[in-house]
C-alpha cells in the first residue's frame, strides 16, 4: 500500500465535542471535504442512507483508492479531510465545535 493514498479510519472517529447532540440542535451532518476537487461527501453507509457518525464506507468510487474483494473501503485519498456539512458548507471538527459554542451563547 502506498502511504500517498492512506488514510487511516480511525483518525476519523475522533470527535472533540458531542457531535450527536450539535448535530440533533444545529443541524451538522458528518462528512468529508475533498480539498483538491472542494467536493463535500456526506456520511452514509454502504446503500447511501445517512448515517450519524464518520464512515469510509458509503464513499464514492473517486475518493477511494482502495477497496477489500467484498468492498469494505481500505484507503481513501489523502486529501479527503473529516468535518461537518450544515446548509451546504463544509466545517472541520474545530470550527463545528466553535461555532456550536458560539450560537449555543
Amino acid at each position: 500500500m502506498d502511504d500517498r493514498d492512506y488514510c487511516d479510519p480511525q483518525e476519523t472517529q475522533v470527535i472533540p465535542f458531542n457531535a450527536k447532540r450539535t448535530q440533533e440542535l444545529l443541524g451538522f451532518r458528518p462528512a468529508f471535504f475533498d480539498f483538491a476537487t472542494c467536493s463535500i461527501y456526506l456520511s452514509t453507509d454502504r446503500q447511501g442512507s445517512p448515517v450519524d457518525f464518520h464512515t469510509f464506507e458509503g464513499l464514492p468510487d473517486e475518493v477511494v483508492t482502495r477497496r477489500w474483494l467484498t468492498g469494505i473501503v481500505l484507503a481513501v485519498k489523502t486529501t479527503l479531510l473529516a468535518g461537518f456539512e450544515r446548509n451546504g458548507l463544509f466545517y472541520t471538527h474545530r470550527s463545528a465545535a466553535r461555532a456550536a459554542a458560539e450560537w449555543k451563547a
